[in-house]
């Protein structure tokens, strides 16, 4: 039987014929493990197996993916949002784990005092009923530093988490025309 377990890095814990090798804070790189055995008759023998470590993949991160721009006290998405939000779509449908976090800005002179979530609201509308996205995966926010009038899109992989400071989660609903033209006024019979 064996008799003893050694290991050049990392920490082996067992008796008999089996033991685990505990790899936790172990650099990168080969360890080897020695058994000693016994037998019968007291001749000794040893065995050698050698353990390769490797690093684990850094884990997920949250990135900022683009950002859309909007004219003065307006939450309309525009052609050129348009286009921008396009890439978004194609981005969540390439990697159908990720979700969307869409953070809605409004300048401190700007009105309605909710601009900042229409935007936001208004950006994920355009994303789930005119690219398909489910609403699911698209998280609207607003930041509470304020000061721009425009929308950061983050894309968030799976297994990551988004902690932007100075946002708050958002949840009204958008605007009458959130993309498109916007209506003409009706006239007036005479």
């Amino acid at each position: 039987s064996i008799s003893n377990w050694t290991a050049s890095g990392g920490r082996i814990s067992g008796s008999g014929n089996t033991a685990t090798l505990d790899t936790s804070g172990a650099p990168a790189g080969p360890i080897t493990v020695t058994a000693t055995g016994t037998d019968s008759r007291g001749l000794t023998s040893t065995g050698t197996a050698t353990v390769n470590v490797e690093v684990p993949p850094p884990p997920p991160q949250v990135s900022k993916l683009n950002e859309i721009t909007f004219k003065r006290n307006s939450p309309r998405v525009d052609n050129t949002a348009k286009a921008i939000l396009d890439d978004v779509a194609l981005r969540l449908q390439r990697d159908a784990d990720a979700k969307a976090v869409i953070v809605g800005y409004k300048d401190a002179k700007e009105r309605p005092k909710n601009l900042a979530a229409q935007r936001a609201a208004n950006a994920k509308a355009y994303l789930t009923k005119e690219k398909g996205i489910d609403p699911a995966r698209i998280e609207t926010r607003v930041s509470t530093a304020g000061g721009a009038m425009k929308d950061d899109i983050y894309i968030v992989p799976a297994g990551a988490a988004f902690s932007e400071p100075n946002t708050e989660v958002s949840n009204v609903a958008a605007t009458k025309a959130p993309y498109g033209r916007p209506r003409a006024p009706r006239r007036k019979r005479p």
